[in-house]
């Protein structure tokens, strides 16, 4: 801790809305699987066990074939404590060994804890014995709401017959923390207080709000209780401004979306769960995009109440919208508009009171407009890179009710002329996507030509070689100590990330500290979009949708901030009796021999959905642009995202795109635990002779067009 806002390795808030301890898993009944196999894995898994398990019982599944019940999660792809603790033994133990001659004892941890980011829905889905498919997103704060829009789609489609839904945040306490510091994003009093003119930043928050989705006519049908109906959900990325600073241009273009769905005019909705984070420039923003609105198509003389549950609880991230989604449907189950803590006049230039809407210091009844009109409410959600939702959510009136979310989702927008009725799934007979373009970078083979000579038959004489970028690591005493040298570890390694400097409109100074996931990706999906003949303007109604795993160079910054506990420690094993000011001085000289610290421009170039977003932002593309997790599956999810969007003519275009640094040595190294690596270092798939896996890294990308009445392959050799 330190009081001055953004020193290196500090921060300047001690103030969190966290989660203290979670009861023990084997406290839940019914599991379908053994909860002892949850022992050793991050607080993330038991939370979103614990979460999923409650929202699962709460609604009727005994009739439910679980087959077909699907598991879609908002997740932060950043390090949890877990990933950060086996950066710390792998690589922790090689620098204090070639500093002082040994290493210590690791600290015991599961190796699955190297996959937080897509694993925790495949646990949850496990756990539950559901067989419907399950993925992790990363919209950054806007995740909860793009998890709930991808699994409405699922149960639209009729692919599923109910979803798990929401968001889940529980990353490591001391990143976000100090991310926010760096970013200047925390409130330095430790209070969020959205809209209000003495509101200086976030807090940050830990949680899940997750949700059973059914289609209406099903719930009715199985005598669930209905806490609401989704009427509409609208998804946006900015193509201007910055990764940081939001604009009101993507945010109305998502608002407009959803009301166009619902069939609503803005001045239909009672409440608005706003995003509002406490921050001075992001509420501001907010609340003009609102006005906007309602200049244009809200009706004279309507109030509407807006609020942020933030100021309860916290900023919980990806999870945000969940929260905000469950402050709503309690309001509309009580009758009740709820207040904004920690509001008492608001920010200059917001002029609150020549607008709409109104900010409630104490609760109000929530009265019905009339007899058979449902209370209606929106929900926002923004996050980093300009990523935008809004979700319009209707009360259940069970007498006179007329419409189901199916029929609603799909009738009211056929009338609408947003979107035609839902085409069936591919594999049924739906109409096929192009491929105009394609990208790839696969160890050596940086281009795609080079990539063809070597798949087709062409001379490539490249052979797997050994890890150079493990620190040293691979020549330690502890790695021969625990039988590791006896395994070669061969692969197709990508050495170095280097891009021009004058590639893409990034400053240079953000280019050096953005992780090599980050600019690896973004030089494929260029090459694809090139070799569409895809340009930069704007483009609307294209997505990104990336599929990748944590980029474990992000847990680095653990070990940085671990020396100050070591270093005493260590100068007793060499024997050197330091002052307060000498261990201070040496711990300092530790820290920059094991990495750089985390800025604010590292703070974003972790950041999972950034991987996403900077594309879109290079490109201007603004449509709904993210990553999605599903461990080795991800690219293969991320591409079936895509493909709905486009058949269900939401999108005309999409990159897809898929990226996986797996040669890192805690990815390595895990994988080896769980599946062990070639001993004798050739890749030998179907081959009698074949004893492990063979490490791979690298990039693809394609671009994707909607159906057309004709389609062509472009040529790409």
């Amino acid at each position: 801790f330190d009081p001055a806002v953004g020193m290196p390795d500090k921060v300047y808030s001690r103030r969190g809305c966290f989660i203290d301890k979670l009861p023990p898993v084997s406290t839940l009944c019914d599991l379908a699987m053994d909860p002892a196999d949850l022992d050793g894995l991050d607080p993330l898994f038991h939370l979103l066990v614990h979460a999923g398990k409650r929202a699962f019982d709460d609604g009727k599944t005994a009739s439910l074939d679980r087959s077909r019940i699907g598991v879609i999660i908002g997740n932060l792809a950043l390090p949890s404590e877990t990933s950060a603790l086996l950066t710390r033994n792998w690589l922790g133990r090689t620098f204090e060994e070639q500093l002082t001659g040994t290493a210590s004892a690791p600290d015991a941890t599961s190796p699955l804890n190297r996959y937080p980011a897509g694993l925790p829905a495949g646990i949850l889905a496990q756990a539950l014995g559901l067989g419907g498919g399950c993925c992790t997103l990363d919209a950054a704060c806007a995740s909860s709401l793009y998890a709930i829009k991808l699994a409405v789609d699922e149960l639209l489609s009729g692919r599923v017959d109910a979803m798990l839904s929401g968001g889940v945040s529980r990353p490591d306490p001391l990143f976000t923390q100090m991310g926010f510091s760096q970013l200047r994003a925390l409130s330095k009093r430790g209070v969020c207080s959205p809209f209000d003119a003495a509101g200086d930043g976030l807090v940050v928050g830990e949680g899940a709000g997750l949700f059973l989705l059914k289609r209406t006519e099903d719930a009715v049908a199985h005598g669930d209780r209905i806490y609401g109906v989704i009427r509409g959900v609208g998804l946006a990325n900015d193509v201007g401004g910055s990764l940081l600073a939001p604009t009101s241009e993507g945010q109305l273009r998502a608002m407009r979306s959803a009301y166009a769905k619902a069939g609503w005019n803005p001045g239909d909705v009672d409440l608005i769960e706003c995003h509002a984070t406490g921050t001075p420039v992001g509420d501001a923003v907010e609340v003009a995009s609102l006005r906007q609105l309602w200049r244009e198509d809200g009706e004279e003389g309507t109030c509407c109440v807006i609020g942020s549950v933030k100021s309860n609880i916290g900023h919980l991230l990806t999870a945000a919208g969940g929260a905000a989604l469950t402050k709503v449907l309690l309001a509309m189950q009580h009758g009740t508009l709820p207040p904004t803590a920690n509001f008492n006049s608001p920010q200059s230039g917001m002029e609150l009171a020549d607008s709409p809407f109104r900010v409630l210091t104490s609760p109000e009844p929530w009265q019905r407009r009339s007899d058979g009109i449902p209370r209606r409410a929106a929900v926002s959600a923004f996050g980093f890179g300009g990523i935008n939702a809004h979700l319009l959510i209707e009360e259940w009136l069970p007498v006179g009710a007329t419409l189901a979310v199916a029929q609603n989702s799909a009738d009211t927008q056929n009338r609408a002329g947003t979107r035609p009725a839902p085409t069936k799934d591919l594999t049924e007979g739906g109409e096929p996507v192009a491929v105009v373009g394609i990208g790839a970078s696969f160890g050596p083979w940086q281009s795609l030509q080079e990539f063809q000579e070597r798949i087709l038959g062409g001379e490539s004489p490249v052979t797997a070689t050994s890890p150079k970028g493990w620190h040293g690591a691979e020549q330690s005493g502890w790695f021969r100590a625990e039988g590791l040298a006896a395994t070669p570890f061969n692969g197709f390694y990508i050495d170095e990330v280097a891009l021009p400097a004058n590639q893409f409109r990034i400053p240079p100074r953000e280019m050096e500290e953005m992780l090599p996931q980050q600019l690896l990706m973004l030089q494929t999906a260029a090459a694809a979009l090139q070799n569409a003949g895809i340009g930069r303007e704007n483009k609307l109604t294209t997505g990104v949708f990336i599929g990748i795993a944590l980029d474990l160079n992000s847990t680095n910054f653990s070990l940085r901030w671990s020396l100050p506990e070591q270093a005493r420690h260590w100068a007793q094993k060499l024997g050197r009796e330091l002052t307060l000011e000498e261990l201070v001085q040496w711990t300092t000289q530790l820290r920059n021999a094991a990495g750089p610290p985390l800025t604010s421009n590292r703070t974003m170039g972790a950041l999972g959905s950034v991987v996403a977003s900077r594309i879109a932002r290079e490109f201007r593309i603004g449509g709904p642009s993210h990553t999605i997790s599903n461990e080795e599956g991800s690219g293969i999810r991320a591409l079936e995202a895509a493909l709905r969007q486009l058949q269900s003519h939401e999108l005309d275009q999409a990159l897809v795109g898929a990226v996986d640094l797996a040669g890192d040595l805690r990815a390595v190294l895990g994988q080896h635990a769980l599946r062990p690596c070639s001993h004798s270092g050739n890749s030998t798939p179907f081959d009698a002779a074949a004893d492990g896996t063979i490490i791979g890294e690298g990039a693809c990308a394609v671009v994707m067009l909607k159906p057309t009445r004709r389609f062509y392959w472009t040529a790409w050799a």
